[in-house]
């Protein structure tokens, strides 16, 4: 039988934001694109969605993927950049989605993924369709060509997911979840209609696997479908495995009252209900891939960090703040509740993307917000003790707009709403950049920015003079590599030393050197192989070298 938990949440919420958060001034704004009123073009339409870093060429420097929503009659597209040389981001390629709905409302978004195990990522588009117009496929898949370097100009397979039409594209995603060494694709959709919102329509969410692809032909195998729990589901598709006990769970998020809805994998296309509940008192709170799941502590034990968007007007008035939840100790998830989570802080301006990154460079873990009508990205610094105590972080702002120029009352002139953010040293400077996109509809406003951490310590009024680290390592040569790569580091002062290699999500991949150094400049290599002596993957990785109470880590390219 299915378990249904429908309780109700009227939360105490606290008083917002902004005043009382410190502006970290080691990030300053480095890039950005050209504002629609200053003659830029792209992305068509607010970038509500945004996936990265990626490398898909291999040269170090990286890459991400952009989506336009509300376009018109311009249309939404899908659009790839990729940092080009210092402090510069170049747009690569695009596809505007012409054939299909340009209606003033009509929303996409984007995923990453393999889907056909042949090492060349696609970019995955999931797009609205025009109601009442057969034939059309709101899934729109482009491959990456090698002989090229770039994306197909054409998809390279379509799907209509067995639909007669898709109103909102909600969210879309891509990831083996039942560890058949083949990725599943998630997907979230409204099949209809919009004004049927509240009373009846269709929603679901779907998961399916590509079963044989002969050239442009293409058959997916559906492995589940939800259209009973997850009605008028909204923007979030996370992706985690929180009681730990090695099966991934798929949270998406109901349109209303923040409402949680949490499936299982169970065995090889096997999936089942869990639990849903509700986060909010308030009608309009939902999620815009607002859930991270991760390990902060590395104590074994996984946490969520969950976000609420707030709830405003469609004219930009702030009626209820978003929220910031932290949740641990879940040992099974079909118990999670309410009850388990801890509210960090509320913000007037609501909340929308999150990621986990280290943008500073300090060794220290960092949950990064998008600060939506705050104008705000935040950052919450993970410095030891409970993961759900806000003692355990240090929050500051990394990026806030100029907000005496929202000159326009009732629209979004002067106005960013920060949407998605990643981090990653994009432009390969050996310096940490955050890359965030802003869903406003001004057009005096870029839509795209990055800012960089300068590489030192931010200087508190405490302090009279910046603490020098005692170790320095230089960037490995030849970078990207193969089959081999060199190291030069120095150390100031003897002591113990480590040299590891972790991959992009943060796992220990082999360790190059460990133990006691003398004062002096010191050099070794590595080969490409792991801990178990097999040669890495072709792709990204991080080398960390650490001594007591210092680190330093910087990125590496493998390529075949």
């Amino acid at each position: 039988m299915f378990k249904k938990h429908m309780v109700w949440i009227f939360v105490c919420l606290m008083v917002g934001v902004a005043k009382g958060v410190d502006l970290d001034t080691t990030f300053s704004v480095k890039w950005n694109n050209e504002p629609w009123g200053s003659g830029g073009l792209i992305p068509a339409g607010p970038p509500w969605n945004m996936v990265g870093p990626f490398d898909f060429d291999n040269d170090g420097f990286g890459d991400f993927i952009v989506s336009s929503s509300y376009a018109g009659e311009y249309c939404n597209g899908v659009y790839h950049y990729e940092a080009a040389a210092n402090d510069s981001i170049e747009l690569r390629w695009v596809y505007t989605f012409y054939d299909l709905s340009c209606t003033y409302d009509a929303y996409s978004s984007v995923a990453v993924g393999d889907i056909d195990g042949d090492n060349k990522k696609e970019i995955l588009s999931l797009v609205d369709t025009s109601p009442g117009v057969s034939g059309q496929k709101g899934l729109q898949i482009f491959e990456w060509d090698s002989d090229s370097m770039s994306f197909l100009s054409q998809p390279t397979i379509t799907y209509d997911m067995g639909l007669d039409s898709v109103w909102e594209a909600c969210q879309i995603y891509a990831e083996d979840l039942d560890a058949d060494s083949k990725e599943e694709i998630i997907v979230s959709i409204m099949d209809g209609p919009w004004s049927e919102l509240g009373t009846g329509g269709s929603s679901r969410m779907m998961i399916f696997e590509l079963d044989t692809l002969d050239g442009d032909s293409a058959v997916f195998n559906l492995e589940y479908q939800d259209e009973v729990w997850t009605n008028w589901s909204g923007w979030n598709i996370s992706v985690g495995d929180l009681d730990n006990d090695g099966f991934k769970e798929i949270y998406t998020v109901g349109y209303e009252y923040f409402h949680i809805i949490i499936h299982e994998n169970t065995g090889e296309n096997q999936y089942e209900y869990q639990t849903d509940f509700y986060v909010a008192s308030e009608f309009y709170q939902r999620s815009n891939q607002g859930i991270l799941i991760t390990d902060i502590d590395n104590n074994g034990e996984n946490e969520m960090y969950c976000l609420t968007s707030g709830v405003n007007s469609l004219s930009g008035e702030l009626i209820n703040p978003g929220n910031f939840f932290v949740v641990e100790g879940v040992t099974d998830v079909s118990n999670l509740s309410y009850a388990n989570f801890n509210l960090f802080s509320s913000y007037t301006g609501g909340l929308r993307g999150v990621y986990l990154g280290n943008a500073d460079g300090d060794d220290k873990p960092n949950i990064y917000l998008a600060g939506h009508y705050n104008e705000a990205v935040y950052d919450w610094e993970y410095n030891n003790g409970d993961p759900t105590s806000p003692d355990s972080y240090e929050e500051k702002m990394v990026f806030l707009d100029d907000t005496t120029d929202n000159y326009t009352p009732g629209n979004d002139q002067g106005k960013l709403r920060i949407a998605k953010v990643f981090s990653g040293d994009i432009d390969n400077d050996g310096l940490g950049d955050i890359v965030f996109s802003s869903a406003s509809f001004a057009t005096d406003k870029p839509q795209l920015y990055m800012i960089e951490h300068n590489g030192v310590e931010e200087l508190h009024s405490d302090q009279e003079t910046y603490v020098p680290k005692p170790l320095s390592i230089e960037q490995n040569y030849p970078n990207p590599f193969n089959p081999e790569t060199h190291f030069r580091y120095e150390l100031s002062e003897p002591g113990y030393v480590a040299l590891k290699v972790f991959d992009i999500l943060g796992n220990h991949v082999v360790t190059i050197y460990e133990g006691f150094k003398t004062i002096g400049v010191h050099k070794t290599r590595w080969g490409g192989g792991d801990k178990q002596g097999q040669v890495v993957s072709s792709g990204i990785y991080f080398y960390q070298l650490k001594t007591d109470g210092y680190s330093i880590t910087k990125k590496l390219v493998f390529g075949k």
